[in-house]
C-alpha cells in the first residue's frame, strides 16, 4: 500500500511540474493534473486539498532533495580541503540544476509567489546548516571558523536561483561556474582553481 501511495503521489508531482512548464501555474487545473497522472480526481483530492498544496509540496520536496544530494557528497569529500571541498560542492550543484533547468526556474519562480515566510525561511535554514557541515568537513575547518555559512548559502543560493530564474541557459556555460567559483573563494580566502596560494 505504501508503495503503490508513493506512485500515485510522485505521478502527481510528476504531472504538476509537467503542466507548469507547458500551461504556467495560473492556468492549470486539478482536473488536467488527474488526468495526466492517470488519477482519478477524486484521488488526486485525497493525497492534495489544491493546486497550491501540490505546490508546495513539490518546491518543499525540491529543496530538500537537493540538501540531502549534497550530504551525500559531502560524505565522499568529507576530510578534503576547503578549496577542493567547496568548489566540488559548487560544480556538483551546478550540474544538478543544469540537468533540469527548466523545472527548476518555473518552480524557484512559483515559489517566490506562493511560499510563506516560515516555509521559506525552513528550507533556507535547512540548506545554510549544510554549509555548516561542509565547512566543518573540510580539512582545515579551523582556518574557516570566522567563515559564516549563511553568507556562504545566500552567495551560491542567490547567484544559482537568480540565474535559474531569468537565464537558466547559462548554467552550462563554464564563464558561470567561474564566476560562482570566484565568488565563494573570494569570502572564504581561498585561491581559484588554477590560481597560486
Amino acid at each position: 500500500m505504501q508503495q503503490r501511495s508513493r506512485l500515485t503521489q510522485g505521478a502527481i508531482l510528476d504531472a504538476f511540474v509537467r503542466l507548469l512548464l507547458e500551461k504556467g501555474y495560473a492556468r492549470l487545473t486539478m482536473r488536467d493534473i488527474a488526468l495526466v497522472a492517470g488519477v482519478g480526481l477524486g484521488t488526486l483530492y485525497e493525497y492534495f486539498p489544491g493546486k497550491k498544496s501540490i505546490a508546495a509540496h513539490c518546491i518543499h520536496g525540491r529543496f530538500k532533495g537537493v540538501g540531502q544530494q549534497m550530504l551525500e557528497w559531502l560524505d565522499g569529500l568529507r576530510g578534503e580541503p576547503a578549496a577542493r571541498l567547496i568548489p566540488s560542492l559548487i560544480e556538483r550543484l551546478i550540474v544538478l540544476h543544469a540537468e533540469r533547468a527548466e523545472e527548476w526556474s518555473a518552480l524557484i519562480f512559483l515559489e517566490r509567489q506562493l511560499s510563506e515566510l516560515d516555509a521559506y525561511a525552513q528550507l533556507y535554514q535547512y540548506i545554510a546548516d549544510i554549509w555548516t557541515q561542509a565547512l566543518l568537513a573540510c580539512a582545515d575547518a579551523a582556518r574557516m571558523q570566522d567563515k559564516n555559512p549563511a553568507v556562504l548559502h545566500a552567495v551560491v543560493y542567490g547567484l544559482l536561483y537568480q540565474t535559474l530564474m531569468l537565464s537558466p541557459q547559462r548554467l552550462t556555460e563554464a564563464a558561470f561556474s567561474t564566476e560562482m567559483q570566484a565568488l565563494v573563494a573570494g569570502y572564504l580566502q581561498f585561491p581559484v582553481s588554477g590560481q597560486s596560494v
